[in-house]
């Protein structure tokens, strides 16, 4: 059965107290033995109308587990269940299941020996039932209707003496306390992983158990699957949760700071560190032991620990209690800091020694300390608290993604433990190739975490969970730092924006002071350097020379032009290399759109065309004259086209693609910065006054406004800005940004939207704003260079930080 599936798989993710209630304490005794999960309902409709829209079901129904499960509940369809009834999953031989159905006597289940297949066992008759694909088994026996897809089930319920079996005495008092709602799910808890094991066929053992039972009561809402129950266990050195009897649940803050593309990470709150203490030591069946001198007073100032495991790195977080001077005298306690992006890693003198809280905190000697406002992390390497920072300035942290505002709307603010588990990590637990290939499939950006919490009272916990699912339309809101690389090397130029057609996204290149080019993935790794002869001028071009989707990237020194594809292997006969020099960046033109480039090498007062194959155009013959002082662009108007640039005699050339004069401009204009091209007109500065050109006729236009020495004008895709350090004019709507030391503002293009980007300088700071100057949602974010936009299955943002290469994606 469909619904009874979706339960299993459900509650391996999610893995108050009402009244006292009359219950049949004789269906508790008919449960068969080592159940794990017992299902309490009066009607099978309510477990399929939970679960029949649940999207991340649908794309793992066809596991081998869930197909076993589905064959063995398929009975269960048969009935239309009126009464108090349970159905339970059990254990049958080293790794088979059975599904069990307990309820009322059922009239129309009456066994009739001459037209039904029956067995006899114990002088008793039941029947096999073959109309599914799993044969079943039935009987009314004493009282109760028992069918399951075991007959040694039913054989071993038949022989049981009821009078004096009890089935679990934990389970009869969570059961007698929640059992009347219309769909409760009990979970058997003593065993941590069971359920991963159980789904996936690989079992792990502890000694240890967690507690006695879960009971889940199930809550779909528009964007997650939310669970709400009560987890009961024993006052036991035995039991993990009793660690918390007594522990006051506080705030959980520690997910401001975690990183978004954290594998797991666990959070503990306390009011009382040496109670919390005295109960690992009882876990742990030893005398409390002195905490490390330095750990200890971490611990006194803070209210919250957490153990996060990130992709390439661990640490330790603690939320600390509010202070005015850090409880620590880091000038004595340090041998060594160093900064990054504002903050101070610190290496300590003597290693922070954690034992004594296992296994709340993983046993290790942290050498390195951080304070990031209201938090300290912890870690083996000065590299890992880059993660925390970079996710706390960005704001990217667990907090602050989309999925959290609902999330927030159904558990708790405060916890005494909270788990976040990425569905890669709990997927990672999967052994059959086929099931591998299905869980693959589950995009992580749809099903982010599963995420539960324990809030503790005495013996037993509140217990709340949920699996956020993404929607489609939030799915784009905020940012996040997929990567970054630091450069051995000064970087002298870039960073570029490169498309990379093998995954559809974008990989970033820059060059060191050694002339060397280098590509690294969006996550930073490195893929190639190639040896240069001197610095890039201006940007590198993308092209599709061989018009099949595989970029190339285009580019000149000042000494040869450059063609390379994605491997930075040279294409055709390049780099060409030209003894006169080249004085002003690649030109790269495909006039008709057709992917028949033409390469526009600048040589001071000359010009040359280029094929992608290297070889000079023929048919192109610019005449020489005052030396070209703006990289030569390309425009076309109507079926013509023009190539424009500004010479140091003050004259504007205005050329067909064969080199010689479309237009003649007669006025002179001393430009000032670059052509801008708009609406049909070149717009630019001449000197101070901002002049539109008419490339068809050759007339000025003088637009009316002057440009100041401290103002800054561009215009691009539609859009004009006027910009004076933190006030920006754009369209004629004026913008103000936070006083500050800002860069000049960029236009960019991303499939339709429009988007200006600046740095502040002073607050390392990058803006992005929309065509109408209003914020991007989770910016600014930390930069200090310069900053290259581009799109792909994301939108790609790339800045420096010193000879550090940043890479975000939103």
């Amino acid at each position: 059965m469909r619904g009874l599936i979706a339960v299993l798989f459900l509650s391996l993710f999610i893995t108050s107290c009402d009244e006292d209630i009359v219950i049949n304490q004789q269906i508790l005794n008919r449960i068969p033995t080592d159940s794990k999960i017992i299902i309490a309902t009066n009607d099978v409709e309510h477990i399929n109308e939970l679960f029949r829209s649940s999207s991340l079901f649908k794309k793992v129904e066809k596991l081998e587990r869930i197909q076993e499960l589905k064959n063995a509940s398929s009975f269960l369809m048969d009935y239309d269940l009126k009464g108090e009834s349970l159905i339970t999953i059990s254990p049958e031989g080293k790794d088979k299941t059975a599904i069990t159905l307990i309820t009322q006597v059922l009239e129309s289940k009456l066994i009739m020996p001459d037209s039904m297949k029956t067995h006899t066992y114990n002088k008793i008759t039941f029947v096999e039932d073959n109309s599914h694909n799993t044969p079943y088994y039935y009987i009314n026996y004493n009282g109760f209707h028992l069918a399951s897809s075991s007959k040694l089930v039913i054989e071993s319920l038949i022989r049981r003496n009821v009078d004096d079996y009890i089935f679990n005495e934990e389970f009869a008092s969570i059961y007698n306390r929640t059992s009347n709602t219309d769909l409760s799910i009990y979970i058997n808890g003593s065993h941590k992983d069971w359920l991963q094991g159980f789904l996936f066929k690989n079992y792990s053992s502890t000694s240890k158990t967690r507690g006695h039972w879960f009971q889940l009561e199930p809550r779909k809402t528009e964007h997650a699957f939310n669970v709400d129950g009560i987890f009961t266990y024993a006052d036991s050195s035995q039991h993990f949760h009793a660690i918390f009897n007594g522990i006051k649940a506080q705030e959980n803050k520690a997910t401001a700071i975690i990183p978004s593309n954290v594998n797991q990470a666990v959070l503990f709150t306390f009011h009382d560190v040496k109670k919390l203490h005295q109960q690992v030591a009882r876990y742990n069946n030893q005398a409390p032991k002195k905490l490390d001198k330095t750990f200890q007073l971490i611990l006194d100032n803070s209210t919250e620990m957490a153990q996060v495991s990130l992709p390439k790195s661990d640490g330790v977080v603690f939320s600390l209690k509010p202070f005015e001077a850090l409880f620590m005298d880091m000038d004595s306690a340090t041998t060594a800091k160093f900064e990054y992006r504002n903050f101070t890693i610190y290496e300590l003198r003597e290693p922070v020694n954690t034992a004594g809280m296992q296994p709340l905190l993983p046993l290790n000697n942290y050498k390195f300390m951080t304070v990031i406002d209201e938090f300290l992390v912890l870690s083996t390497t000065a590299t890992a608290p880059e993660d925390f920072i970079v996710s706390y300035q960005n704001k990217s942290g667990l907090k602050q993604q989309a999925w959290w505002e609902d999330l927030s709307n159904n558990i708790s603010d405060s916890s005494t433990i909270m788990y976040f588990t990425s569905l890669s990590t709990i997927l990672d637990k999967a052994k059959n190739e086929a099931d591998i290939k299905i869980l693959n499939k589950i995009a992580s950006s749809d099903f982010p975490f599963m995420v539960s919490q324990y809030v503790h009272e005495q013996g037993y916990a509140h217990y709340h969970s949920s699996i956020p699912q993404i929607d489609a339309s939030a799915s784009g809101a905020g940012i996040v730092q997929s990567g970054s690389y630091k450069s051995p090397r000064k970087i002298i130029a870039g960073p570029f924006l490169f498309p990379n057609h093998l995954n559809g996204k974008h990989d970033v290149a820059f060059q060191d002071e050694d002339f060397n080019l280098h590509l690294i993935s969006d996550t930073g790794k490195k893929y190639w350097s190639k040896e240069l002869d001197a610095l890039i001028l201006g940007e590198i071009s993308v092209v599709d020379g061989y018009k099949n989707g595989r970029k190339q990237l285009a580019f000149s020194t000042s000494k040869s032009v450059y063609y390379l594809d994605r491997n930075g292997k040279d294409v055709n006969s390049y780099p060409k290399t030209f003894k006169n020099g080249i004085t002003q960046p690649l030109s790269v033109f495909d006039y008709d759109n057709n992917r028949n480039y033409r390469f526009l090498v600048t040589h001071d007062k000359s010009l040359t065309m280029l094929d992608i194959n290297g070889k000079k155009v023929k048919g192109f013959a610019y005449k020489k004259g005052a030396s070209i002082k703006s990289q030569p662009q390309h425009y076309r108007i109507g079926t013509r086209d023009y190539i424009a640039f500004a010479k140091a005699d003050n004259t504007i050339s205005l050329l067909s693609r064969t080199g010689k004069v479309r237009t003649k401009v007669t006025k002179k204009i001393a430009l000032n910065g670059a052509m801008n091209f708009q609406k049909n007109l070149i717009k630019m500065l001449d000197n101070d006054q901002l002049i539109y050109l008419n490339p068809v006729t050759g007339k000025i236009t003088n637009s009316g406004k002057q440009i100041s020495e401290n103002q800054h004008f561009t215009a691009a895709h539609g859009l004009e800005i006027i910009q004076a350090n933190n006030k920006l004019v754009i369209n004629g709507t004026k913008v103000e940004l936070p006083y500050g030391t800002y860069s000049n503002a960029k236009i960019d293009q991303l499939r339709g939207n429009k988007f200006i980007h600046l740095i502040d300088s002073g607050a390392n700071l990058v803006y992005v704003m929309n065509k109408r100057g209003e914020m991007t949602d989770s910016f600014p974010v930390y930069g200090k260079g310069k900053t290259a936009m581009a799109q792909s299955k994301s939108n790609y943002l790339t800045t420096l930080d010193g000879d550090d290469v940043i890479i975000y994606k939103f």
